[in-house]
């Protein structure tokens, strides 16, 4: 991926550009985080979110990508945004990080989902990144097989409240693109 970042084409012949998020993306972020359902929304963030505040903009935007980082999918014409990849290293142990894929209800299940998390797997072993952790809800089961698919064996485990916590290993993890069909 360039620094510029790197066009992926989907399923459905619409092309994304993939690249490290920026500040300037917040208006984006936020338009796109008002158009998914609040099924989506509550499967991302385990909890209903009406909107995302100025403080939460912040952050999801204004990532410094060494210990936070984060990727943008948008249209290369338009600029609208598909969805994001990010992680955020772990204070404790700064080899492992957590990691959330959110791509939107339009986007789903062409293929936007598996590039964002193969960029963002790219992105972290280069940065020195061994593991992957994430809070998912345990009715999440898209975000299971995307990550089953992209990156292979991982194990989960109840946290309660009907929250799982999905763990990869980066080192045994798939590496290369996938090209089967999923999401």
């Amino acid at each position: 991926m360039s620094e510029k970042g790197e066009i992926v084409e989907l399923r459905d012949g619409s092309r994304a550009l993939i690249r490290p998020i920026g500040a300037e993306d917040r208006e984006r972020l936020r338009e796109g985080f008002e158009s998914a359902s609040p099924e989506s929304i509550f499967l991302r963030f385990l909890s209903p979110m009406p909107h995302l505040s100025s403080t939460q903009l912040r952050y999801l935007t204004a990532v410094d990508h060494d210990h936070h980082e984060a990727l943008i999918a948008v249209d290369p014409e338009s600029g609208q945004s598909f969805g994001t990849a990010r992680y955020v290293r772990s204070d404790g142990d700064l080899q492992t990080a957590d990691f959330a894929v959110g791509v939107g209800d339009r986007w789903m299940q062409l293929g936007l989902g598996t590039a964002l998390l193969e960029a963002l797997a790219s992105y972290a072993r280069a940065a020195g990144i061994v593991r992957f952790t994430g809070t998912i809800n345990a009715e999440n089961t898209a975000i299971r097989r995307l990550v089953n698919k992209v990156l292979g064996s991982h194990e989960t485990r109840s946290v309660g409240y009907g929250a799982q916590e999905i763990s990869v290993d980066l080192r045994t993890a798939r590496a290369a693109k996938c090209t089967d069909d999923g999401s």
